[in-house]
């Protein structure tokens, strides 16, 4: 699992901006792209849309040329009105669930590099729907798998190289200290909590 994991290192800053969704049908079920998660529903949620979907990592929006070399050119991924204008990178995808702008933000434009729409928090304080960010990843935290803290789930977007190349939820064992956190076969990154 770890050589498959070392894909998701090649690209996921998600520097490649996108563009406004293409026109397609109405999809009334769907909230529109910029919305922020309804009442009751969960940036968990969200995100898990998306992992449902098994959405192909791409680092443009859907239809639009993508300059990661090691995805087509084109990104092509199932049609749908809410999420087209988004980024299906990492940062992208965190994005999404979390109900900000598309294209989305990047590695770059989250904490704690910027802290326009999101702090560093301590590991310890991490809840569903926070994340973990660090200049080439970021990962939406799910749970705790592990009442002392060493394992948790999260969900990713992991880079068109590695074996699941779509939304995907793994199961990861961890260190941490203060606002770090360590993930085996990931690296390390800052927890972090939209504002």
């Amino acid at each position: 699992m770890r050589f498959a994991l070392l894909g998701l290192l090649v690209g996921c800053t998600g520097l490649i901006g996108g563009s406004s969704s293409q026109p397609g049908d109405d999809d009334s079920s769907s909230p529109p792209p910029d919305a922020a998660p309804s009442p009751g529903e969960t940036a968990v949620e969200r995100a898990m849309q998306w992992v449902v979907a098994e959405v192909p990592y791409c680092q443009s929006a859907n239809h639009q040329p993508d300059g990661d070399s090691s995805c087509s050119p084109t990104c092509e991924r199932p049609d749908n009105p809410a999420w087209d204008a988004y980024r299906s990178d990492c940062s992208g995808f965190v994005s999404w669930a979390w109900g900000l702008p598309p294209p989305g933000h990047t590695t770059a434009t989250l904490a704690p590099f910027d802290t326009s729409v999101s702090a560093a928090i301590d590991v310890a304080q991490l809840q569903p729907g926070d994340a973990i960010n660090n200049d080439t990843h970021t990962m939406l935290f799910v749970d705790w798998t592990s009442s002392d803290m060493t394992a948790a789930q999260f969900m990713e977007e992991p880079g068109c190289s590695a074996s699941q190349p779509y939304a995907r939820e793994v199961t990861v064992t961890l260190t941490s200290a203060g606002q770090t956190i360590t993930l085996d076969g990931y690296g390390t990154f800052t927890a972090i909590r939209q504002q």
